[in-house]
């Protein structure tokens, strides 16, 4: 009886084992279903979202057209009555009121223009150090006026990046002009460059980091989660649209890229930008 118990056991075993497998088989099986269900609800998103772009663009360039028309005719017609010499200083300074903030208008119609459209990207070898250093070279004015110190680092041995020039210059644009309403006193302005593996899932391809850091007011942390969402702006009223980060997360993401954002009250922001390296097969 012992024998036969003994041997019963044995063949236990065996079955125990496949159980096991087989559990542990459909565990993997059910992680492996979950995640391709996120990246099927991701991807709607996506679409939903792309959707929702292409009927804002038809919106906005509408609106554009009947709207933009009548705003440049109105600025000419103003900048000629700032030029009139017949007119007392009251009436002056309140056509410059006028003309500004149809000035402001056009700006906003035009941020909604470059938000709402999404251009064909022409990849091409870009070198980063060129084109922060010509996108700079429009701030140098507001920088000396301000009394900002502008600082560049650039990696000797920085690769090219895959990128459109237009574009991701645009991208840096937006980020430097951000920098600098956060420094309406003075400050410093750093733009570095150097290679660095990507983020997440790219983290096996060649790339470049790029960090523009400032030492402005900062953003709170309950906001930093909010800053490229299309229309968000910590700015007084009438000082900004909001759309300028937004248009530059849109281009880095058409880039395959990723930006981010670090921030400590009172002593600044720090924005950083990773970009593919061009290769062959790019």
């Amino acid at each position: 009886m012992k024998t036969s118990g003994g041997n019963n056991r044995v063949h236990c075993r065996p079955q125990e084992d496949t159980i096991r497998e087989t559990t542990q088989d459909l565990k993997q099986r059910k992680e492996e279903l979950s995640q391709v269900n996120e990246r099927l609800v991701g991807d709607q998103r996506e679409l939903l979202r792309q959707q929702r772009l292409a009927v804002l663009g038809k919106l906005v360039a509408t609106m554009a057209h009947k709207i933009g028309t009548p705003l440049t005719a109105i600025s000419g017609h103003l900048q000629l009555l700032l030029e009139d010499s017949q007119l007392s200083p009251e009436v002056q300074q309140r056509v410059r009121i006028i003309f500004q903030q149809t000035h402001r208008l056009n700006t906003v119609m035009q941020d909604l223009l470059n938000f709402a459209r999404t251009p064909t990207l022409s990849l091409e070898p870009v070198s980063i150090p060129q084109c922060l250093d010509q996108a700079m070279q429009l701030f140098l004015p507001i920088l000396e006026k301000q009394g900002i110190q502008l600082k560049t680092h650039y990696v000797s041995s920085l690769p090219l990046s895959s990128a459109d020039f237009p574009q991701i210059q645009e991208a840096f644009n937006n980020l430097i002009d951000n920098a600098i309403d956060a420094m309406p006193d003075g400050g410093h302005l750093t733009v570095s460059a150097w290679p660095q593996h990507g983020p997440g899932t790219l983290d096996h391809e060649p790339g470049i980091c790029i960090e523009i850091r400032d030492t402005g007011t900062g953003i709170p942390p309950e906001l930093l989660e909010s800053i490229f969402q299309p229309f968000f702006t910590t700015k007084g009223l009438g000082e900004g649209t909001g759309l300028g980060l937004a248009i530059a997360s849109e281009i880095v993401q058409q880039h395959n890229g990723k930006l981010t954002a670090q921030s400590d009250v009172g002593n600044g922001t720090n924005f950083l930008m990773w970009l593919p390296s061009w290769t062959e097969r790019t």
